[in-house]
Parts: C-alpha cells; structure tokens; sequence
C-alpha cells in the first residue's frame, strides 16, 4: 500500500496508481457510485458502485487531465455497458474540456452476464477512441489484462505503455494461443511488454509503474493538451549558439544537438532503422524522424514514421527529418508498396512545419519517402557529402554511359552531388554537422507559425 494515500476510504488498486501518477489531492472523481443494473433477463444481477473503474479530473504535473483507471480487486474491473458509461463520459468531458486522456487498463474481461451488451460496450468506448484521435492526446498505461476486445483499446490510442511481468495484452489471452500452437504457456512470452514492441503495437516497455507514470508525465511535457493550443515552448537555460558534437552516428548527433542532450525515442524496440521520437531546440518540442546510417528501409520501419507523422500532424508538432539510407531492397518485393505509399500519403496530407535535412544518401525512393522539398518541407539543408539522385552511382553510370561503368565518379559529382541538388531549387543551404544545432534552431524560427488551410472534402483514403 502507498503511503499517504489520499483515497484513505478507496484502498483499491485503481485509486492507488491514481495516487502515483496524479498530482497530490487534485483528482475529483466523476460517477463515483453509477450502478449498472443490466443483465440478461431471469438471471442474478452482478454489478457494485463504481463498476470497477474510476474515472474523473486531475492535474499531472501541473497539467489537467482526465483519468481512467480499471481497479481489477473491484469485480475483476470486469466491463460491461456500466464501465463504459463511464468511460465515454469522461472522454466527452475531454473533448470538450481539451484535456488529455490517460488510461490505466487491468481487467479480467467482459462481464459475461451481461450477454451481448457487455460486448457491444467495448464498440461503444472504441468509437469514442475513434472520435478523440487527433482532438486531445490518449496515452494507454497496460497495467495488466487487456485480452479480447480490451486489447483494440491499444492501437486506438495515440501511445501505449507497456510494463515487464504486469502487462497482458492480446486478442487472445495466453492460454488460448498456447493451446491452439502448442506452445508453453508463458504471458510474459506470448502477451508480454516485450512481445507487443517486437509486434509494433505498442511504443515503451518499463520495468515498473512507477517507470511508466515517469513516461507518461515526459509525454505530456512533448504533447499539447488539445489540437488548438500551440505546441509547447519550454524553458530552456541550454546555449541557443553552442556547437554539437560531431558523430558518425545521426542519432547520436542529433542527442547532442538537443536542448539537454536529451531524446524520448519511440518504439525504440521495433523497425530500429527507422527511428522516431520527441527533441526540443531552443525550446521548441518536435519531432524527429531518422534512418539508421547503412541500413535499406523496411515495411515495418515506413509503418511506424506514417503512424508518428500522423500524430505531430493532428497536433501541429514540428518535424525535424534526417534522411541516410540505401532505399529498398530487391528481396522485399511487392510488400514495401503499401507501407511506402502509407508514409508517402502522411507527409502529402500534413501541414505541421517540417525541416528536412539530407545527412546521407538520399536515392530514388530513399529519397521519395522521407520529407523533401517536393512533398512539403518547408525548408530543406543539407551536408556537404550528402548524395541526393534518381539512381545510385551504378545504376545511374550504366544508363546514362551506355554501360560503362567506369565512369560512377562522374555520375556522382554531375548528377548526385549537394552543389547539383542546390542549383534544381532542392536544397536551400549546405550546413556543417558541428552547426546543426544553430542551424535547426534559426530554421524552426522561421518556420514555426506556418499555417495552412486544407482542402474542403470529408477526409482522404490512407493507402
């Protein structure tokens, strides 16, 4: 038991992470005694006060929110139409409020005597989820069970947290999977924290709640409460016309560039060659999408940028871009093009401020679907040795030459080379890597109140 626990007559489980995350005595609970009474005709009614969720305001490090927390002592946090009055309740009080949403699922699963209303009360949260995304942020701690349909509530969030030896997540619980493949019956292997980053469904594995809570709280400092209030401008005491270090690796280049030196990564555990995740420049949040130097792009990889891009688009987030790779690989056939074109229709749809800088190669559709000057960055640089074409030096030599291949030097300098890209209107200036910090930071001030009016239409059709 936590001590000094605000909830001294709701000792349940729900109320005591409540007291972890949430600032000291600000939560104010909504619907704390609804009752649901609804069960299939001629059968005992099964329901308590509070329906084994708690739900209601609070403020998290200062920031308003709205909390719902599953307490799994309580009926098992068993759902049926009751919780999910409640749930839907709270998430209409968000959206008119413009808080953020922060849920904390642990249930043992639908509350089988409702019959077919406690199934249809998961579609009823869902749809809500649906009508959320893109108004206010929803950050899903998985505290324990979420098998069956609880398990949709993780990718209809914007992100999910996952804790090592407590998360439970699955369409079908671990029993079930065992049995039907024949393995053994393990849920930390077949549902755990670490099995969904493999999968790409969820974005941080912890090793405790209390781990998670800290996640949750660095996630609400690099989101905005709403889709209308601005992205945030933080305090910043780092030297706005300090130099970075310099390094082979991007991402290590780009942590010292930073305000702090510091980067939230993003599902760092999935598609590594596609990195993502939140900086701050001189105080500004964005952000920031990567390849790893060397490495081809992967169907997994284009899946997780179109997802992240999606989201600093509905909240008008910034994106910084650094584009190396080697394109795709022959080997991966037909099922790159969709997860290609997913990425390629994100960037043509977003209009946040994005700042695309070309560190490496950027070749053909290594090019084409990362941020550039024809799909809408707003301002593009470039290092000296960056290599920006059609073909790569081969390719382009034997084309071009009529076979020889000798001649890729030439290739190189007259058709991929930074100077070539500048004078087509590609590129707007070369920087030195030890200048990306001031380089970004003065190019983000320039770029940052951009607005745009979208077309007039209901919505596009994502490849």
């Amino acid at each position: 038991m936590i001590k000094n626990n605000p909830f001294e007559n709701d000792p349940s489980v729900a109320a005591s992470r409540i007291s972890l995350l949430a600032d000291p005595g600000s939560f104010k609970e909504t619907l704390s005694a609804f009752r649901s009474r609804n069960s299939v005709l001629g059968y005992e009614e099964v329901s308590i006060p509070g329906e084994g969720v708690m739900t209601g305001f609070a403020a998290i490090e200062g920031k308003n929110c709205c909390i719902i927390a599953q307490s799994p002592d309580r009926l098992g946090a068993s759902f049926g139409r009751g919780q999910a009055h409640k749930i839907v309740s709270i998430m209409d009080q968000a959206e008119k409020s413009g808080y953020p949403v922060i849920c904390l699922w642990d249930s043992a699963g639908a509350r089988i005597q409702e019959g077919p209303l406690a199934v249809d009360a998961y579609s009823m949260v869902l749809k809500k989820m649906a009508e959320l995304s893109g108004v206010v942020p929803v950050i899903s701690v998985a505290e324990g069970g979420m098998n069956g349909c609880a398990a949709f509530f993780a990718p209809l969030s914007d992100i999910v947290i996952a804790i090592r030896e407590k998360t439970d997540l699955g369409i079908k619980g671990a029993t079930v999977t065992a049995s039907s493949f024949g393995v053994g019956n393990d849920t930390e292997k077949l549902n755990g924290a670490d099995r969904q980053m493999e999968e790409g469904n969820i974005h941080f594995v912890c090793d405790s709640e209390e781990e998670a809570y800290e996640t949750v709280k660095r996630l609400l400092v690099c989101l905005p409460s709403n889709n209308i209030e601005d992205p945030y401008d933080l305090d910043n005491d780092d030297d706005l016309s300090r130099k970075n270090e310099v390094f082979e690796d991007i991402r290590e280049m780009l942590i010292s560039a930073a305000d702090g030196n510091s980067f939230l990564e993003i599902q760092k555990g999935f598609a590594p060659e596609m990195m993502v995740g939140f900086a701050s420049f001189g105080g500004i949040v964005t952000g920031v999408m990567m390849n790893r130097k060397g490495e081809a792009l992967t169907a997994c990889g284009l899946n997780k940028a179109s997802r992240f891009i999606s989201l600093l688009d509905s909240f008008n987030i910034p994106l910084i871009s650094f584009t190396d790779n080697e394109g795709t690989l022959p080997e991966t056939g037909h099922g790159m093009l969709g997860a290609a074109g997913k990425l390629i229709y994100a960037l043509g749809e977003a209009t946040m401020p994005v700042i695309s800088v070309l560190a490496g190669r950027a070749v053909g559709e290594g090019y084409v679907t990362m941020p550039n000057r024809g799909n809408g960055a707003d301002a593009v640089l470039a290092f000296k040795d960056a290599r920006i074409g059609c073909l790569g030096e081969e390719q382009g030599s034997i084309i071009l030459f009529e076979g020889d291949k000798s001649r890729t030097r030439e290739y190189e300098e007259n058709f991929m080379s930074v100077s070539s890209a500048m004078e087509q209107g590609l590129v707007d200036r070369v920087i030195e890597k030890e200048d990306l910090r001031t380089e970004i930071i003065g190019t983000l001030d320039m770029v940052i109140s951009k607005r745009v009016v979208p077309h007039e239409k209901k919505h596009g059709i994502m490849p």
